[in-house]
């Protein structure tokens, strides 16, 4: 199972929405990246609003973030300004990772910091708090 300290291996999956560019992990070499991975999620854009909020107020320290849908029958990605990526079932498989969601903090080097599993609405605090303290013990790199 992936656990913080562990290195994450590089993947390039496609973006969920239609025209949007794919994107690469080894291309965020040098920046603090989050990973929010959705459930069962139909067009939750709900759900992410927080998270996106909060990923914006920190992009000027470097922070990427994308969120990773899996999808599943009809459903639809959800529609939201930050990057919306549809994974590669063999990954969480790999990272043996439940169908929960979770949050990864990925750091510049490309190793797993953080780890937070279960739903996004229970664990948004705990992020917002851990996300301050984690970016400013990262180098900082400025707005991508």
């Amino acid at each position: 199972m992936l656990a913080p300290g562990q290195m994450v291996d590089d993947f390039s999956w496609p973006s969920a929405v239609q025209g949007q560019p794919g994107q690469r992990l080894a291309e965020q070499r040098g920046y603090p990246v989050m990973l929010i991975w959705t459930d069962d999620c139909h067009r939750c854009e709900e759900r992410l609003a927080r998270y996106q909020l909060l990923a914006q107020s920190y992009r000027h320290q470097g922070l990427v973030t994308w969120v990773i849908w899996t999808p599943q029958k009809n459903k639809q990605p959800p529609v939201i300004k930050l990057p919306v990526l549809e994974a590669d079932p063999h990954w969480k498989t790999g990272w043996q990772l439940e169908t929960t969601p979770a949050v990864m903090m990925i750091n510049g080097d490309g190793r797993l910091d953080h780890l937070l599993t279960g739903g996004l609405a229970d664990n948004y605090r705990a992020t917002e708090k851990l996300l301050s303290v984690w970016l400013s013990q990262q180098p900082g790199k400025g707005e991508r």
